[in-house]
């Protein structure tokens, strides 16, 4: 009798099990987008909107750096290998949540380079907003009532983003990290959609 109950307690647990392995089957993002990203980005000119860290030895390539985009890699988070200076290549990681998709893979992108030369950019900033803004995105400056777009376009995206409420005021902290220099970071604050304050 009771190897007839440990044979059923031992089957419920297994069933209990398998489901809990069934739910964490994460599906990879289809060939068919993993193509479309492929056909779109690979070979692509761009220049950096942040630091890339390499996740082997080969170090670090620069903010407004001019690169090539080598491969994208859609296992486990991502990762992009770039060919930068010298004709060496880093393979940044993209430290994407599973599962992949072709929107987050492209939003990422985006976040780490422009595709576009820093003249066109230059151009497109002062009709979008006006000649002291777009200076000081080329220069990559900041300025005290800045907006918010212009401050990413300037800084780039980053690290970190903290939002807090003080008095019904929306504020934002920025913090840039530099793996150079661990214990230096920048940070920029928002309050209201505008530069009010920063830290180099």
């Amino acid at each position: 009798m009771v190897t007839r109950y440990s044979i059923l307690a031992l089957l419920i647990v297994c069933v209990f099990a398998g489901c809990n392995v069934v739910n964490k089957v994460v599906k990879d993002i289809p060939i068919e987008e993993m193509d479309k990203l492929d056909q779109t980005y690979i070979g692509r000119e761009a220049w950096t909107r942040a630091l890339l860290i390499d996740i082997g030895p080969e170090g670090v390539i620069d903010r407004d750096t001019k690169v090539k985009l080598v491969t994208l890699d859609m296992h486990w988070t991502g990762s992009v290998t770039v060919r930068g200076p010298n004709r060496r290549n880093i393979t940044h990681a993209l430290n994407l949540e599973r599962p992949l998709t072709m929107t987050a893979v492209e939003e990422k992108l985006n976040k780490l380079f422009f595709f576009t030369n820093p003249e066109y950019r230059y151009r497109m900033n002062l009709r979008k907003f006006g000649k002291k803004t777009a200076k000081a995105v080329f220069d990559r400056q900041l300025f005290k009532g800045m907006k918010r777009e212009a401050a990413l376009e300037s800084w780039g995206y980053p690290d970190e983003m903290k939002s807090v409420d003080l008095s019904g005021s929306m504020q934002e902290q920025w913090i840039y990290k530099d793996v150079r220099q661990k214990t230096k970071k920048r940070y920029v604050y928002i309050v209201e959609g505008q530069v009010d304050t920063w830290e180099e």
